[in-house]
C-alpha cells in the first residue's frame, strides 16, 4: 500500500514533492517522484513496503526502455501467476507485484486490468505518447481522487488534501455532498465535499493526451454472469471453496499480517481460515467498552465472541477499551478523512491500526464486503418483512406511520433501543420499496436535516432529495427485489463509506488493510446468486452462514448483528456535551453560515428529553464543522 499524487498540463517545480510530504503517513518507508517540465508531468510516491522490501521495487518505476513511468497503490494478489506469463517478453528486476503490473501494462496494454486479482489505484505515464492514464480497481477499495484546477490541466492523488496544494485549486464546499453526508454519512457517486473534486469511479479508467489536454474517464462494465443455474447446496459448496481460497490468496505478504476480530461471523471465518495458513500465529485485534456506557445504545458486547474465537484457533488477541476521552481525536481523524464522514467507527478502525503498526504488525484482513454481498444489514430483511403493509390502504399506512411517529426515540435501557428499532422500522410504511430502503440506509430523513441548514444553504439545495443518486442507480440497474438494493450498496455505500473509513484511518498509521472477501470470485458468484440465497425472513447472509458453518462455532453464527461503532449517543448526551457545545458556538456557525443555531439548539434537546434519536445528525454536525476547521472552509 502507498500514496500516489500527480499532475500533468502544466509544470509546478516542487509541487509533486509537497503532495508527497501531504500524503506521507500512507507511505512511511520511502518516497519518490517523476518530473518531466517540458511534458509537463509530475508524478509522485510514498511507499509502505509489503512485497519485495528491496529497493528494487522503488516507485516511482520505470521500464527498461524508459518509455513508461508507474505509481501504484494496492496489491496485485495473483502477480505470481501473472509474472509467469510475461515472462517470456520482460527482464524482471525485483520481485513483487508493482513491476508485474507495469511489464503487463506496458506488453498489454489497457486490457491487462481485467486480469488482476487486487486491490489499486495507479497512474501509468507514456513517455512516447504523452498520455497518462489512471485506473481504480472494479469495486474501489483503494481511493482515487482527480479534478481539472483549469482547462487542459489535472491533478489526482490518494488522498485530497494533495490537491488541495495545486496552485489553481481554491477548495469550496459542494452542499449537495454535505447534505448526503448528513443523512447516510457520505456522498454518493464520484463526488466529493470539496466542490470539483471528484472520486474516479471504481473499475474507471481516465485517459489523459498531452495532445488534446482532455480527461475522458471509460467505466468498465462487469461481466454479464448470467442467471444462476446451480441448487442452493452447489453455490453453499463452491462458495465454501471460493472464501477459502480468498483468503489464502491474501495471506501473500512479506511482512507480518494479523486481523480484525469483532467475532462477528465475517471477522471470524478470515480469522479462521487465516489461520491456517499464517506460517507463525497471527495477531487479532478487537474493541469493547465498559458496560456503563452501553445505557442508550444497547450495542452487543463482541468482546466475549472475539475470546471465544481466538481461544479455538490458538490467537493472541488483543482488546483496546473504548472510552470517551477517545473523541478528542476525532478533528485529527477528520482531517485525514479528507471529508466528514459521519461513523464513530472510524476511532475505533483507527486505535486498532495504530495499535497493530506500533505491534509491528503492517497488514490487517478485514471481513468487509460480506454485508453488502449476502444482504447482512437489518434493511435488507426490514424491507421485505414491511412489503405486507403494501396490501393496506394507504390511509390506514400513513395512520400507523404517524404513530410511529409519536414513539419516544431516545429513551435509555433495553426497552428504549427496542422502540427506537420499531420506530424506524414502522415510520416509512406510507412509502414505496425503494423509499423505504434508502430510509433505513439512511440516519437521519431530509426534513430534519434540511431544517437545520442556514436559509443560503437551504435555497442552494432546494428540493432535492438526499438520496436522488441511490435512486437513479437502483432504477438504472433494472434489477428487481432485493438484488436490488444489494447492487446499491455494492455501488455506493461500500466504497464510498466502509472502504473509505477503513483505508484512510488504516493508512494514517502506515497499515495495510486487505478484504479477503472482496476477492472476484466471491464476488461474482454472489452477483449472480438468487436474492432468496441471501436473504430469507429474519436469516441474512444465509448462504454464507451455511458455507461456513463446518468452520465457524455455532455461538457465532447465531449471535445478533453488531456494528463497529462506538456508543455516540451516551457520548453526547453526557461526556461530550462540552465539547458539542464548544464546536456549534453560535458566533462561530454564524459566522461560517451552514447551519442554523437555533435548529442546532432543538436538535440537541429533543435528543436529550429522549423524544427523537437525533444523535447521529449532531455527530454529523460535529463532523462537519470540524472538517470545516481542518480545511479553512467558509
Amino acid at each position: 500500500m502507498c500514496g500516489i499524487a500527480g499532475f500533468a498540463g502544466g509544470f509546478w517545480p516542487a509541487l509533486a514533492q509537497k503532495m508527497n510530504a501531504a500524503q506521507k503517513h500512507r507511505g512511511p518507508d520511502g518516497d519518490g517522484v517523476f518530473e518531466d517540465p517540458e511534458a509537463g508531468i509530475g508524478l509522485a510516491h510514498v511507499r509502505l513496503a509489503i512485497l519485495d522490501l528491496s529497493h528494487a521495487a522503488s516507485q516511482p518505476m520505470h521500464s527498461a526502455d524508459g518509455r513508461f513511468v508507474l505509481v501504484f497503490n494496492g496489491e496485485i494478489y495473483n502477480f505470481r501467476e501473472l509474472r509467469s506469463k510475461l515472462e517470456s517478453g520482460w527482464v524482471f528486476r525485483s520481485s513483487g507485484d508493482t513491476e508485474v503490473l507495469l511489464a503487463g501494462l506496458a506488453l498489454q496494454g489497457p486490457s491487462f486490468i481485467s486480469q488482476l486479482n487486487g486491490i489499486f489505484a495507479f497512474a501509468l505515464w507514456d513517455r512516447k505518447h504523452r498520455k497518462l492514464m489512471l485506473a481504480r480497481d472494479p469495486l474501489g477499495v483503494k481511493p482515487l481522487y482527480w479534478t481539472e484546477p483549469k482547462r487542459g490541466s489535472l491533478v489526482f492523488s490518494s488522498e485530497i488534501k494533495s490537491i488541495l496544494l495545486h496552485p489553481d485549486l481554491t477548495p469550496a464546499p459542494d452542499f449537495y455532498a454535505i447534505q448526503e453526508h448528513l443523512a447516510r454519512g457520505h456522498a454518493s457517486g464520484t463526488r466529493t465535499a470539496f466542490k470539483g473534486i471528484e472520486r474516479l469511479p471504481q473499475g474507471a479508467i481516465l485517459s489523459w493526451c498531452a495532445r488534446d489536454r482532455k480527461a475522458q474517464v471509460v467505466l468498465c462494465e462487469p461481466p454479464d454472469l448470467g442467471a444462476n443455474t446451480e441448487t442452493y447446496e452447489a453455490s453453499v459448496e463452491d462458495l465454501r471453496t471460493a472464501v477459502a481460497e480468498g483468503v489464502r490468496r491474501q495471506m501473500v505478504s512479506d511482512v507480518p499480517v494479523g486481523t480484525f476480530l469483532s467475532g462477528g461471523l465475517d471477522s471470524s471465518t478470515i480469522t479462521l481460515l487465516a489461520s491456517k495458513h499464517a506460517e507463525q500465529p497471527i495477531q487479532c485485534f478487537t474493541i469493547s467498552y465498559p458496560s456503563s456506557e452501553n445505557r442508550i445504545d444497547q450495542y452487543v458486547d463482541d468482546l466475549p465472541y472475539a475470546r471465544e474465537v481466538a481461544d479455538v484457533s490458538g490467537l493472541p488477541l488483543t482488546n483496546i477499551e473504548i472510552k470517551p476521552d477517545v473523541a478528542g481525536l476525532l478533528p485529527q481523524l477528520i482531517a485525514h478523512m479528507d471529508e466528514p464522514l459521519v461513523d464513530p467507527a472510524i476511532i475505533t478502525c483507527y486505535l486498532i491500526c495504530k495499535l497493530a503498526r506500533e505491534r509491528g504488525v503492517p497488514v490487517l484482513l478485514s471481513g468487509q464486503g460480506a454485508d453488502e454481498l449476502f444482504a447482512g444489514y437489518p434493511r435488507y430483511p426490514a424491507v421485505e418483512m414491511t412489503r405486507v403493509f403494501e396490501r393496506l390502504p394507504m390511509g390506514l399506512r400513513r395512520v400507523i406511520a404517524r404513530l410511529a411517529y409519536s414513539m419516544p426515540a431516545g429513551l435509555e435501557g433495553r426497552s428504549g433501543a427496542g422502540i427506537r428499532r420499531a420506530r424506524r422500522v414502522l415510520l416509512d410504511v406510507d412509502k414505496s420499496a425503494d423509499a423505504r430502503f434508502m430510509a433505513y440506509a439512511s440516519a437521519q430523513c431530509d426534513s430534519a436535516i434540511t431544517g437545520i441548514f442556514s436559509p443560503e444553504v437551504r435555497a442552494e439545495i432546494g428540493g432535492r432529495h438526499s438520496a436522488e443518486y441511490s435512486f437513479q442507480l437502483m432504477e438504472s440497474s433494472g434489477v428487481l427485489g432485493g438484488n436490488r438494493y444489494i447492487n446499491r450498496d455494492l455501488a455506493d455505500y461500500l466504497p464510498n463509506h466502509n472502504l473509505l473509513y477503513t483505508d484512510k484511518m488504516s493508512m494514517a498509521v502506515g497499515v495495510e488493510v486487505r478484504v479477503p472477501l472482496l476477492d472476484p470470485a466471491i464476488v461474482n458468484l454472489a452477483r449472480n446468486c438468487p436474492f432468496e440465497y441471501k436473504c430469507r425472513g429474519k436469516i441474512t447472509k444465509r448462504i454464507f452462514r451455511d458455507a461456513v458453518r463446518t468452520l465457524v462455532p455455532e455461538s457465532i453464527l447465531t449471535r445478533p448483528k453488531a456494528g463497529f461503532g462506538a456508543p455516540y449517543r451516551k457520548w453526547l448526551r453526557y461526556d461530550l456535551k462540552e465539547m458539542w457545545f464548544d464546536i456549534v458556538d453560535a458566533s462561530s456557525i454564524r459566522r461560517r453560515g451552514w447551519f442554523d443555531p437555533a435548529a442546532l439548539d432543538s436538535i440537541r434537546a429533543c435528543s436529550d428529553s429522549g423524544r427523537e434519536d437525533l444523535y447521529m445528525l449532531q455527530w454529523a454536525v460535529l463532523t462537519v464543522e470540524l472538517w470545516a476547521r481542518a480545511f479553512n472552509l467558509s
